[in-house]
């Protein structure tokens, strides 16, 4: 191959490179944009589980006289834990937008760069480029899995206390929250493993659900 023909090349290779970049930066600010969406949507839910928890803090309070600090020191671990992963995630999605932009820009500076070594560099770089990004994105959706699951779980478990209206009891709201950090430790691990569609979230969680609370009173 003459020197003009290996020019061609490192040329075309450099289109390329840069078609892929700009494909790559679309999807990259898709995805953030999804994220976002999707993180929306869980705060979102989580307005509907703080309405729930003070309905049945007022149904407790009536029927067995439970105070408010004991009832939110009782259920307080449970929502340090979800405020944790929601800041996991919202870190990662920061880092992903972070190292991927990173990564878009040192990819045009070898594009554009005089060197014809960086033609190596360049293939490199694609390849470390797609393999990481699929990576990210799987940890951030899991993580956002993970924030969707823990909501459901609480969701079912005070709707069934709320079903009772003021004839819940505090041996009930105990019962419910030993199910939950039971699902939150080796529970969930499983079930996370199994999700691959957030519509699949509900009904899983709702068969767990049945399963933990059937033990807890036996």
């Amino acid at each position: 191959m003459n020197s003009l023909e290996k020019l061609n090349d490192v040329e075309q290779l450099r289109v390329l490179a840069a078609s892929i970049v700009d494909s790559y930066e679309i999807r990259v600010d898709t995805v953030c944009s999804l994220m976002i969406q999707a993180g929306n949507l869980l705060h979102s839910f989580q307005s509907e589980l703080d309405d729930m928890m003070n309905r049945l803090r007022i149904n407790l309070t009536n029927s067995q006289s439970l105070r408010r600090k004991d009832f939110d020191f009782m259920i307080r671990d449970i929502l340090d834990h979800h405020r944790k992963i929601e800041n996991e995630a919202i870190l990662s999605l920061s880092h992903f937008q972070e190292e991927e932009q990173g990564m878009i820009l040192s990819l045009r500076d070898l594009i554009t760069a005089e060197s014809h070594d960086s033609t190596h560099d360049i293939e490199a770089l694609l390849d470390d480029m797609l393999t990481r990004q699929k990576k990210r994105e799987n940890d951030i959706v899991r993580t956002l899995k993970q924030i969707q699951v823990e909501q459901e779980e609480l969701k079912t478990g005070l709707k069934k206390l709320l079903e009772k209206g003021e004839a819940v009891r505090i041996k009930d709201y105990k019962a419910m929250l030993k199910a939950i950090r039971t699902q939150q430790g080796e529970g969930n691990r499983n079930l996370f493993n199994l999700l691959d569609d957030f519509d699949l979230v509900r009904n899983r969680v709702n068969d767990q659900w049945q399963k933990i609370v059937s033990i807890n009173y036996q």
